[in-house]
């Protein structure tokens, strides 16, 4: 695109944007809504989780959240609306998205009080620009690598505060602003959060049954590299060992068919409540994951006393210590299945080492991923 239809265009746009901010003035004043909260989806999935209960801990009343892209099933849709008003906006914005982007500012501008919450959304980033300056604007960065990072960049300036939750990912900020020429004063808007599960009030003993219980549980998607466990759980087979993985989520088409005899697939699982009887049921959790924030599987699992055999990506390394409430994986891809099963090896072999790593992963749990301390955090962010 040339330079004149460059400004053309941006032209056109701010023009659409006006009009969607004139056509807002003629609507009914939303003056009782004070927080907005703007989130891509409320299918099953670690982050929608901790997105629902961000909500949950905030609310009183006064509360719309918009969801800005098509989700794959509706499992969570009610978490968020016990504590919300809900909106799927994502037809609006693939069709009318700069008149979406004005009418939704002005309707959010009408009250000065308004703080606008957004995280892994696109159209928060586009949005906050047009916000008034009375409007407190908030973001979440669960992780770098999603691209959120760099498409979040343009809205720094505007950014009141920016949530993280892990000091790696701060970290990383403060290397993408130096590269990226942003005044280093915004790191002070930097606010560390980390999340938090419901941890059983004493010690889940498990019942041991000379057979080692191996979850997997996440997404399908590229960067957890299931396949990976998978092939674990091939290796594990063929060395005849005593284990048997499971698979929670929508990830059988992520490992391989000829591993996948050994692998016993759940399907996504959005109950709480049996979600908690699995982990309460099992021994060990395998993550194999390229990237990452700190995944709520591992928090989950070492609240129920799973032992975390992981890789040392994003925030699990500040958490999971090698031996102690934990394993710790090494990052060679093409040697992982043979260091899973032979870290399960180990864990077989050794009862009591097995049982010392569980009890220390509780009691970690229990001392650092409080639910009390999470919410009072993001209430104190939000004035509740």
């Amino acid at each position: 695109m040339n330079p004149y239809d460059a400004d053309l265009h941006k032209g056109v746009m701010r023009l659409l944007v006006r009009a969607g901010s004139l056509i807002s003035h003629v609507m009914p004043s939303c003056s009782g809504t004070r927080l907005y909260f703007f989130f891509p989806s409320f299918h099953v999935g670690g982050a929608e989780r901790v997105h629902a209960d961000i909500v949950k801990c905030v609310s009183q009343g006064d509360t719309a959240v918009f969801f800005t892209h098509r989700s794959r099933d509706r499992k969570l849709l009610h978490e968020f609306r016990r504590s919300a008003r809900c909106f799927t906006v994502w037809p609006l914005l693939k069709y009318l998205l700069p008149v979406s982007t004005g009418f939704i500012a002005g309707i959010i501008n009408k009250n000065s009080r308004a703080i606008v919450f957004g995280c892994n959304s696109r159209f928060f980033y586009k949005l906050v620009p047009f916000l008034s300056d009375s409007v407190k604007t908030i973001d979440l960065m669960h992780a770098f690598g999603g691209g959120s990072e760099f498409f979040s960049l343009e809205a720094v300036p505007s950014l009141d505060q920016r949530i993280v939750i892990t000091a790696r990912t701060r970290e990383d900020f403060r290397c993408l602003y130096s590269e990226a020429g942003i005044d280093p004063l915004h790191l002070g808007r930097i606010v560390l959060i980390e999340n938090a599960v419901d941890v059983p009030e004493i010690y889940p003993r498990k019942n041991r049954t000379g057979r080692l219980k191996v979850l997997y549980v996440g997404r399908g998607s590229e960067e957890k590299r299931v396949h990976l466990a998978g092939k674990a759980a091939a290796v594990c087979a063929r060395q005849e060992m005593p284990v048997d993985f499971v698979f929670v989520g929508n990830v059988e088409h992520a490992i391989a068919r000829e591993d996948r005899h050994w692998c016993r697939f759940m399907g996504e699982l959005a109950n709480p409540s049996e979600m908690a009887a699995l982990y309460a049921s099992a021994d060990v959790l395998v993550l194999t994951s390229s990237r990452e924030g700190f995944p709520m599987a591992v928090m989950e699992a070492m609240a129920h006393g799973m032992v975390p055999v992981v890789t040392p990506v994003g925030g699990i390394p500040d958490h999971v210590r090698n031996g102690e409430n934990g394993i710790l994986l090494s990052h060679d891809e093409s040697q992982l299945p043979a260091e899973i099963a032979a870290r399960l090896s180990e864990l077989c072999a050794s009862p009591d080492l097995l049982d010392l790593i569980s009890r220390n992963a509780y009691d970690y749990a229990a001392s650092s991923f409080s639910r009390s301390r999470f919410c009072g955090a993001y209430r104190e962010l939000f004035g509740c």
